[in-house]
């Protein structure tokens, strides 16, 4: 700051006399003849500031420093210049100032630390703030996440750490990861697993995000570290093994098909998962490869149909079957202006419905296993069940190089695989029954 050269005789600083003051057409400095080192600057007026504007300083060098140091007290006006002991005033923060400088403390600079502390402290209270919720949203905002995934993901954290969800981050202890994956381990240990692996993936990822040098952990140790030594290999998930056994195969597809004539509504909802059960138990499809597949990429005339952005990344192309034709057709006489044959994946009502019918409980993986069980049953091959599944054969440089699988090669192993399915189902020889009552 460079004063003025307009010239103003210095005088001992009263309230009344600094308001005096008149603002000039450029800034000048004024001195007080009482207290060394106190000075009045007043600057012009403005558009900010019609009256000018007079700002009570300390102006002097301080130890070990070579340039003068100015340091703002206050506006005019704002403190009074003397006050009784112990009240604020411009002469005793005057005084202050000065005996910093004398002790080489530039205040501007300790002002300005203690302003990037109460900063720092201000974001440390806002991240240890960070609720496993938004660490969640978070997470999903910044990494690429499949469509199955993350209906893991959603899954894990609404349902079995919704009240977890609000919480902070910082206040999830190691003890109650541990209570947490033994609850949801009596229901199931995969459950268990996959939910603290959901926990672990944010939290690692949120620490990395609001982490830095000086806070590399600002959440703490992970509680799932607590987890890792008192549940000894708990990451290890069994294979799921559940599937329909040829004896199960008659009164449950009895009872899929009998799910339109529970039907309350008009809305279709019991005659589309029939559709749609049926449909993954006979093309072993995964679930969301069937409920999605559009009519655009049906081929009645061809007797194809393409499932799109399968979970391993590729278009799966598979032939119609004859009762698989049948089953589209239901779905085109029922929601003709549907883009998909589906459109939905919720089953749980029905699969509630069908349990109680028949005490079998399956999902849609479970179909998924069924098919594939069937299909070895009928002396399938390896290479023709891969491909009909659409698995990537990873390292098996034969399947992957030579034994290419066609849709045509393909067609006569799914429909003898229908066949022994609907041959054991319905327990007949003859033609397929059709859905009753899905209109």
């Amino acid at each position: 700051m460079t004063d003025s050269k307009i010239p103003h005789p210095p005088f001992k600083f009263t309230d009344a006399r600094l308001k005096e003051l008149k603002p000039a057409a450029a800034r000048y400095q004024v001195r007080d003849t009482e207290q060394r080192g106190l000075v009045c600057v007043v600057h012009p007026s403005g558009q900010r500031y019609p009256n000018g504007r007079r700002v009570l300083q300390v102006y002097a060098r301080a130890k070990g420093i070579a340039a003068p140091v100015r340091v703002n007290i206050c506006e005019v006006g704002e403190l009074p210049m003397t006050a009784l002991k112990g009240d604020a005033s411009v002469r005793a923060r005057a005084a202050e100032i000065l005996g910093q400088l004398r002790q080489g403390i530039n205040p501007n600079e300790h002002r300005r630390e203690q302003q990037a502390e109460q900063r720092r402290q201000a974001e440390q209270d806002r991240i240890s703030n960070v609720t496993l919720g938004e660490a969640f949203e978070l997470y999903l905002a910044t990494k690429p996440i499949g469509p199955r995934t993350l209906e893991y993901y959603r899954l894990s954290i609404n349902r079995d750490l919704a009240d977890w969800k609000d919480k902070p981050l910082a206040s999830i202890t190691g003890q109650m990861a541990v209570s947490r994956f033994a609850e949801l381990a009596k229901r199931s240990s995969n459950t268990a697993a996959t939910v603290v692996k959901v926990f672990r993936a944010i939290h690692r990822f949120a620490s990395e995000y609001y982490g830095d040098d000086d806070n590399e952990l600002p959440f703490g140790r992970c509680p799932v570290a607590k987890v890792n030594k008192i549940f000894t290999g708990w990451a290890k998930t069994e294979a799921r093994t559940r599937r329909l056994t040829t004896d199960d195969l008659a009164p449950w597809l009895a009872a899929v098909r009998d799910l339109p004539n529970h039907q309350r509504r008009c809305s279709g909802e019991y005659a589309r998962v029939a559709v749609y059960m049926e449909m993954m138990l006979l093309t072993g499809l995964r679930r969301r490869e069937a409920a999605f597949i559009r009519w655009a990429d049906v081929d009645l005339a061809r007797g194809t149909m393409i499932a799109r952005d399968t979970k391993n990344g590729s278009d799966h192309t598979l032939p119609i079957t004859a009762r698989v034709r049948q089953l589209l057709e239901l779905r085109r006489q029922a929601d003709p202006n549907s883009p998909f044959i589906i459109g939905s994946t919720k089953v749980n009502r029905n699969v509630d419905l069908i349990e109680k019918q028949t005490g079998i409980r399956i999902s849609p993986h479970d179909l998924r296993r069924t098919w594939a069980s069937m299909a070895d049953k009928c002396g399938t091959g390896s290479y023709g069940i891969k491909a009909a599944l659409n698995h990537k054969s990873g390292d098996d440089v034969t399947g992957k190089h030579y034994a290419q699988v066609s849709t045509e090669d393909l067609r006569p192993i799914m429909q003898r695989v229908e066949d022994f399915i609907l041959r054991h189902a319905e327990q007949r020889d003859d033609n397929v029954v059709s859905l009753r009552g899905a209109a």
